[in-house]
C-alpha cells in the first residue's frame, strides 16, 4: 500500500489498464494535471507522467521506470507536481 503524505494528501487513484509503458489510471476526485507525476507499485517505485486526460475520471500516462509488477486495481498516488 502507498503511504500518504500528511496534510496535502490526494485521494489515491487506481490502475485501470497497463499496456507496456502506457498506463491508464482512474481517479474519483481531483483529476491530475498534465505533466503531473504519479507513483505506483511496491514502495511507490513506478513513476508515471500524465500525458492526457481521457475523460472526467481517467488519465493516460507514460511510465518513466519499468512497469514490472504493476497490475489493474493497484493504488496510484498523485504527487500533485511535475
Amino acid at each position: 500500500m502507498l503511504e500518504q503524505k500528511a496534510s496535502n494528501a490526494q485521494p489515491p487513484g487506481v490502475v485501470a489498464a497497463v499496456r507496456g509503458s502506457v498506463v491508464d489510471v482512474r481517479f474519483d476526485e481531483n483529476l491530475p494535471s498534465i505533466y503531473s507525476i504519479l507513483l505506483a507499485g511496491e514502495k511507490a517505485r513506478i513513476v508515471i507522467e500524465v500525458l492526457t486526460q481521457l475523460d472526467a475520471r481517467h488519465v493516460r500516462g507514460i511510465a518513466l521506470t519499468p512497469t514490472q509488477g504493476l497490475a489493474r486495481g493497484m493504488a496510484v498516488e498523485n504527487t500533485g507536481g511535475p
